[in-house]
C-alpha cells in the first residue's frame, strides 16, 4: 500500500518513534503532539482527511495555533502534515476569522526564525496550500495535490476558457506533486513510500540551517515564473475601472492588472494602493502589490491597501504558476513592514474573501470594511459553481464579533486624514 493511503496515525507512527501529545484548549480534528526520531525533536500537526474533508474551523485553528505556539516555545522546528480542503465554509466569519489568526502566529513565527516542513501526501487546497507555502520545504509525491482552489472549481470555471485544459488528467497533472517540484524549488518529489519521507524528514531535523531559499531569491523565482512559456495559459486580462465613490474621490488613479495607486501620492510618509477587479484577482495582481511593498523606503510609516475584489482567481493561468506562493509572499512582505514599525491598513470597501482576505488580513496592522462592503469565505459564484447548498451571507456584526476584521467605517475619508 503506498505512504499516501495509509490514515494519519499510520503515517505518523511509520515516521516518528515516538508521539507525545500536546494538551491543546480545543478538540479538533488535527493531531498536535512532540515527535522523537532518533535523537531528534518536532513538534507535529497532523490533519485527518477523513474528518470533514481535513478541514480547518475553529477548533482546528486552535489546535494549530497550540501547535506553532509550542514550537516557538521549544524551539523546535514544525512539522505539518497537510492533508485539507482549506478552511471550513459553513463556520462563516468565525472561520473566517480563526484563520486569520493562524496565519498570522505562523507569520511571525517564520519571521522570527521558525523552521517548518510540511508533508503532501494526498490533497492540501485553500488555505492549506497557504500554509505549505509558508514552509522552508513541502514534500510531496506523484500522487499529491495542492492548489488554492479546488479541482472541481478549477475545472468549471474553466470549462469555457480553457477546453484543452480541463480534463481530469489533465488537471490532476497541472496540481500533482511532480509538476509542482518542477514549478517551485520549495516542493521536493519523494517516492510514495515511508522510506521518502523518512529520508527527507530526518534530513530537515538534523540541519539547523534553514533549507529554504532567501526572500530576494524567492521574489525573483515568483516573478521569472510568471514569464515563462511552459507555464503561461492564453487568457484575457481584466483592467477594471475604479470606483472613486468607494476609495477616494480627490485624485485620480493609475496601474496595471488589478493593482492601482494614486497618481500623486499622500506624501513621502504614506503609500496608497487598490486591489480591485471586476471578479477575481490572480498571481500578476498579486506579484505587482508585493514588488510595490517591497520596493517602499524605510521613510513610508502608513500602508494602506483597498480592496474591492471577491477573490483570488480559480483559473489555470493562477494556478500552473501556484498562487498560494504569490499570496503568501504578499503577507510576509506587509508582516515585515508591520513588524518593522509600519501600520499596514486594509480596508474592504466592496467586495473581499477567500485567499487574498486571508493572506492580507493576516498581515495587517488593522482591517477595516465600509458597512456596505461584503466579506465572504468564498464569493457566491464559486459557492454555486460548487453547487453549494446553504446561506452563504455573513453580516457585518458576526465579522465584527468574529474578529475576522477589527472595525467598521462609514466612509474612508477617517482612514485618508
Amino acid at each position: 500500500m503506498r505512504f499516501s493511503q495509509l490514515d494519519l496515525d499510520q503515517q505518523l507512527n511509520l515516521l516518528f518513534d515516538e508521539l507525545l501529545d500536546i494538551e491543546c484548549d480545543s478538540f479538533g480534528s488535527l493531531r498536535v503532539a512532540r515527535g522523537v526520531r532518533g535523537m531528534l525533536n518536532t513538534v507535529i500537526v497532523g490533519f485527518d482527511f477523513s474528518v470533514h474533508g481535513g478541514s480547518i474551523g475553529v477548533s482546528e485553528a486552535k489546535q494549530l495555533r497550540a501547535g506553532i505556539e509550542t514550537a516557538k516555545h521549544l524551539g523546535l522546528p514544525l512539522v505539518m502534515l497537510l492533508n485539507t480542503g482549506g478552511v471550513r465554509v459553513t463556520e462563516g466569519a468565525n472561520g473566517l476569522a480563526a484563520f486569520r489568526f493562524v496565519f498570522k502566529d505562523l507569520l511571525d513565527a517564520k519571521l522570527a526564525g521558525l523552521r517548518v516542513l510540511s508533508l503532501v501526501t494526498r490533497h492540501c487546497f485553500g488555505g492549506g496550500s497557504m500554509l505549505a507555502s509558508m514552509s522552508d520545504m513541502v514534500l510531496v509525491n506523484s500522487h499529491s495535490q495542492i492548489s488554492m482552489s479546488g479541482p472541481k472549481l478549477i475545472q468549471a470555471f474553466n470549462q469555457d476558457g480553457e477546453k484543452a485544459l480541463i480534463n481530469r488528467d489533465d488537471l490532476h497533472f497541472i496540481l500533482g506533486g511532480e509538476s509542482r517540484s518542477k514549478t517551485s524549488s520549495r516542493f521536493q518529489l519523494v517516492n510514495d513510500n515511508s522510506q521518502g519521507y523518512e529520508f527527507e524528514i530526518h534530513r530537515f531535523l538534523s540541519t539547523k540551517k534553514n533549507l529554504g531559499i532567501s526572500k530576494i531569491d524567492a521574489l525573483n523565482e515568483l516573478e521569472e515564473r510568471l514569464n515563462r512559456p511552459d507555464l503561461s495559459v492564453i487568457k484575457q486580462s481584466i483592467h477594471p475601472s475604479i470606483d472613486s465613490s468607494k476609495i477616494w474621490q480627490h485624485t485620480s488613479w493609475s496601474g496595471k492588472s488589478a493593482l492601482f495607486f494614486p497618481e500623486n501620492q499622500v506624501n513621502e510618509k504614506v503609500a496608497v494602493y487598490a486591489l480591485v477587479a471586476e471578479y477575481f484577482a490572480d498571481a500578476e495582481a498579486m506579484f505587482d502589490l508585493m514588488y510595490a511593498v517591497n520596493a517602499l523606503p524605510s521613510s513610508v510609516l502608513s500602508i494602506k491597501v483597498f480592496i474591492d475584489c471577491s477573490s483570488h482567481s480559480p483559473s489555470l493561468s493562477a494556478e500552473r504558476v501556484l498562487l498560494s506562493e504569490y499570496l503568501t509572499a504578499l503577507a510576509i512582505c506587509l508582516r515585515e513592514k508591520h513588524l518593522s514599525g509600519t501600520h499596514v491598513h486594509v480596508v474592504v470597501v466592496g467586495a473581499a474573501g477567500g485567499g487574498i482576505f486571508a493572506a492580507l488580513s493576516a498581515a495587517a496592522s488593522e482591517v477595516s470594511m465600509l458597512e456596505t462592503s461584503q466579506i465572504r469565505v468564498l464569493p457566491p459564484a464559486a459557492l454555486d459553481i460548487m453547487r453549494w447548498q446553504g446561506d452563504a451571507t455573513i453580516t457585518v456584526k458576526q465579522l465584527i464579533a468574529a474578529q475576522a476584521v477589527d472595525n467598521v467605517i462609514e466612509d474612508v475619508s477617517s482612514v485618508m486624514s
